[in-house]
């Protein structure tokens, strides 16, 4: 691995880290969210997997061998695009598909957070309404 890849590697983790730390907190009930502020993190949370989802069509598309010749260069090198494309687990479908489940974990959380808060507030009001 390339220093670039573990740099992006050690990236994915810590946010694949982070996210699930903020899962930990709103199952613990630790984390609500304003639906508003909810609704616009949620929302751009939605565009980015989007563009993440046209991003794996396309590197799926670069998985295929290019044709460079019927010779041996030819063919290794056909080997190797396609295999940065699709082939194993820094691969550029491989990484973006690790993205997408850690976006994915993130709206999950930004939802539960969101939950939290709506449900937090239903039960102060409804305290309320027993003492008036």
């Amino acid at each position: 691995m390339t220093k670039p890849d573990d740099q992006a590697a050690q990236s994915l983790a810590d946010s694949t880290a982070s996210v699930a730390a903020m899962g930990d907190a709103v199952e613990s009930l630790d984390l609500k969210l304003d639906p508003d502020a909810g609704e616009a993190i949620r929302s751009a949370l939605d565009e980015r997997l989007t563009a993440v989802d046209s991003w794996l069509s396309q590197a799926r598309n670069l998985a295929r061998q290019a044709p460079l010749g019927e010779n041996p260069v030819g063919t290794a090198m056909a080997q190797k695009f396609a295999n940065r494309a699709d082939g194993g687990e820094n691969s550029l479908v491989s990484v973006l598909t690790r993205y997408r489940e850690v976006l994915v974990d993130a709206r999950d959380a930004v939802e539960g957070a969101m939950r939290t808060y709506r449900e937090t507030d239903q039960r102060v009001a409804d305290s309320f309404q027993k003492l008036i």
